[in-house]
């Protein structure tokens, strides 16, 4: 058995001579044999064997199994790292807390001591566990590849040799060797899906087909392959069409709206595998369904909500993938005559006199600038908000309109209409809304009454 896995972890050039090795080592049978199968393989190419042990303390019995793991690696001069899962309930989610404990303190390993590979005895048998627990749960194609036999981490790679073989061929070998191990009383009982799934399913496929693990495995490499050749052709538009913004992600949409339905479905996936879900949100089929309807639809503006206060927001032909923020509409400014202030950190205002030029704050010189004169009649202070529900300007003496109806005339996203100042006189009229449209109150009937200038200045 050595000599077949020597071969397949150098035909795959899973470590170089001389490298540092950690290994994650339970004591269970899988990576027992795993720890001596690997101290062969360091005498072969000069290799520097680590082990790396969690006591989780769920079982009384651990203690004495990662007394007897570090006992045997003094013994044998193998350096030795161990820690205790020391969580204050361990009952709720418990195998994905002490799964990412146990990767958390292996990368923290590798880092402080310079371990270029990290190896886990994952073998066939895991692999099939893992790929029915996601068909079962409904996943995506892509999680469908099941455990990589290779991918980064830390400051290296992790790397599982044991997926070409079964759970039945380890046990065997140790069983032939002589290798001592225990048995994990938890892995007994049906309290999990993983162990459900080992006990009650895996075996009866295995019975109707003996071929069953080596099918799983043909699939599960069958769709590496896939998604190699998928990402092939979304990471460039990928690339084109998302920009990280400070709010989140911009997705330019006209492009992607063209593309055939199986295009904007893997790139939907993929968007969201790389924006969402480290940050923990689940993504289900009914959410890249629903941002599907949102692309295809004619309608300009539309939302939609994800998780823990995100969501997609389409403005056109832009969508903002972003997470909801209290409404702004609280932030209330006044202004009288020679003062000047910012109103986020890339908007700036002041109320310049006549004559009396400002001294511009050195940040802002180069920034676009919009002014608008306006009358020394205008009652001040005045008063700068965000735009309200029935705000209304006064276009002429005769004319108003709904300040709503200005920004969907001029097609104006949502989100731009929501950060739009409205600047108003000390009695609450409208006199100017920076960019798009200012009162006839502001116009002096005559030159002379000209006193003050509007100066709004933008970071683009």
């Amino acid at each position: 058995m050595f000599q077949e896995f020597y071969n397949h972890c150098k035909r795959n050039e899973y470590w170089q001579l001389k490298q540092n090795i950690l290994l994650a080592i339970s004591g269970g049978v899988d990576s027992m044999v795993l720890l001596e199968l690997m101290q062969k393989a360091a005498e072969k190419d000069d290799l520097r064997v680590a082990v790396a042990h969690i006591d989780h303390r769920l079982r009384v019995e651990s203690i004495d199994e990662a007394a007897y793991l570090k006992n045997y690696c003094e013994e044998r001069s193998i350096p030795y790292y161990s820690r205790e899962w020391d969580a204050p309930n361990k009952e709720k989610n418990t195998e994905a807390r002490a799964r990412k404990f146990r990767y958390d303190f292996f990368s923290e390993i590798m880092e402080q001591e310079d371990y270029q590979v990290l190896l886990t005895a994952h073998h066939s048998d895991d692999q099939a566990e893992t790929v029915l627990m996601k068909l079962t749960r409904g996943t995506t194609l892509t999680n469908l590849v099941g455990i990589r036999a290779k991918r980064s981490f830390g400051i290296g790679k992790l790397i599982r040799p044991f997926l070409i073989f079964s759970k039945e061929r380890l046990e065997q070998f140790a069983k032939q060797t002589g290798i001592v191990y225990f048995e994990d009383s938890s892995n007994q009982g049906n309290n999990y899906m993983r162990n459900r799934i080992r006990h009650q399913v895996v075996p009866v496929l295995k019975k109707e087909n003996q071929q069953f693990l080596q099918h799983i495995t043909n699939f599960s490499e069958q769709m590496e392959l896939a998604d190699e050749l998928i990402q092939s052709v979304i990471e460039p538009k990928y690339d084109r069409w998302v920009k990280k913004t400070t709010e989140g992600w911009q997705i330019q949409l006209s492009e992607l709206a063209k593309e055939k339905r199986s295009v904007q479905t893997f790139f939907l996936m993929t968007l969201f595998q790389r924006t969402l879900v480290p940050k923990n949100i689940t993504i289900s089929q009914l959410h890249i369904q629903q941002f599907l309807m949102l692309l295809n639809q004619p309608a300009p503006q539309r939302s939609m909500d994800i998780e823990q206060g995100w969501q997609i927001i389409k403005e056109y032909d832009v969508a903002y993938l972003k997470k909801r923020t209290a409404a702004d509409d609280e932030k209330l400014f006044y202004l009288n005559e020679n003062e000047q202030l910012f109103l986020s950190d890339n908007e700036w205002l002041g109320l310049e006199c006549v004559g009396k030029q400002f001294e511009l704050p050195d940040s802002v010189k180069n920034w676009q600038e919009f002014s608008l004169p306006i009358s020394g009649e205008i009652p001040r202070p005045l008063k700068i908000r965000h735009r309200k529900n029935g705000d209304r300007i006064a276009l002429t003496p005769d004319l108003t309109k709904r300040l709503n109806r200005i920004f969907i005339d001029q097609k104006t996203p949502n989100l731009i209409r929501e950060r739009a100042w409205v600047i108003l006189s000390a009695q609450e009229n409208i006199i100017w809304v920076p960019k798009f449209a200012n009162s006839y109150l502001s116009i002096p009937k005559e030159t002379d009454k000209i006193l003050y200038r509007l100066l709004y200045k933008i970071k683009e």
